[in-house]
């Protein structure tokens, strides 16, 4: 057998170092596709190896690793290069869009925002994503309907029957007075006291039905009222015992309640002009029973406000007048523009 001479052996070394350069390319390429796409190792790619080449191990494995090493860090350096390009171009374009496509993976399997960039390559400038700005619809203001469901004017001259029964509901009915003129004149209701009775004597009109006063009030207008110690008298009740209501009595205005017979009361000086109009009415929204007077029956003032303490669901309305001790000029009592108006 030939021996090998030296510039053969240095020829065949060049051959081999060749095809490990051109394997160690295509070994480079594919190993870095593969890693990108399916995430294989390099290790599973098989490189062929000329029975014919006896050139060492280590001869080889000393030029092409270091090629190979180098080739690949190439390839993969202008991969990532490319990629970080296309991310930034993205993230500059829809940065929002971004972050809401990030948003559906977890934090443990998709990197950050800020992985996309080496740490020599420093990463653009972020923005946080707009606000969104909402116009929120307002809320209606709470609408309700007023609804009257019982008025009287009393100028036709007659007692509507299927409204009132005559009688004063304040009054217990051993004091209510036959006696007592109630008539509708001039336009209005007139109630006269009997004069110098030593007794209790009261008539007027009550309302033949008890009507639900919850969110309910009424009111109305008091053109004259009785002299002296005669009383005049406006209120929504059960019966004698239990009642809210307005009273004029010698030159005063009470504002009463009266519960299981108990009667309570504030008073002030009665003004004939700023009292003209008077109004018992239940704010639902407070639970309260309101006294309330106008001097135009359009701009009420509350005098006095009290919690209910009788059921509001079935009421009589009162307008009446009399004496509880003998008067000798009781005068009388006018009211006009009554009504009763339920809101919901």
């Amino acid at each position: 057998m030939e021996t090998p001479t030296p510039k053969s052996k240095l020829k065949r070394l060049l051959l081999s170092i060749e095809r490990i350069v051109s394997y160690s390319k295509n070994v480079a390429l594919s190993a870095g596709l593969l890693t990108l796409v399916s995430g294989q190792s390099t290790a599973q790619i098989r490189v062929p190896v000329d029975p014919k080449l006896s050139i060492q191990k280590a001869t080889i494995s000393k030029f092409a690793s270091k090629y190979l090493l180098k080739s690949a860090a190439a390839s993969l350096s202008n991969l990532f290069a490319q990629h970080r390009s296309y991310s930034s171009h993205r993230s500059h374009s829809s940065h929002s869009s971004h972050s809401s496509h990030a948003s559906h993976y977890s934090s443990s399997t998709t990197p950050s925002h800020a992985s996309h960039y080496s740490a020599s390559s420093p990463a653009p400038i972020r923005t946080a994503p707009s606000v969104p700005t909402y116009t929120l619809p307002s809320t209606p203001p709470e609408t309700t309907s007023s609804t009257v469901v019982l008025s009287d004017y009393f100028d036709d001259g007659v007692r509507a029957e299927v409204k009132w029964r005559l009688g004063c509901l304040t009054a217990p009915p051993a004091f209510n007075d036959s006696g007592v003129i109630v008539v509708e004149k001039n336009a209005s209701l007139e109630i006269t006291p009997r004069s110098g009775i030593s007794v209790r004597s009261y008539n007027g009109y009550t309302t033949q039905k008890a009507w639900d006063f919850t969110a309910a009030h009424a009111r109305v207008d008091v053109f004259q009222t009785t002299e002296g110690a005669a009383d005049t008298i406006f209120a929504v009740g059960i019966d004698s015992n239990n009642w809210y209501g307005f009273v004029v009595e010698n030159g005063k205005l009470y504002l009463q309640n009266k519960i299981n017979g108990r009667k309570n009361s504030q008073t002030l000086r009665y003004d004939p002009t700023s009292h003209r109009s008077w109004r018992l009415r239940h704010e639902a929204s407070l639970n309260e029973i309101l006294w309330e007077t106008s001097a135009d029956g359009t701009n009420w003032e509350v005098l006095r406000r009290a919690t209910p303490e009788i059921p509001l669901e079935k009421l009589f309305v009162t307008l009446g007048a009399g004496t509880y001790t003998p008067e000798i000029e009781p005068g009388l009592a006018a009211f006009d523009n009554f009504r009763l108006v339920v809101h919901r």
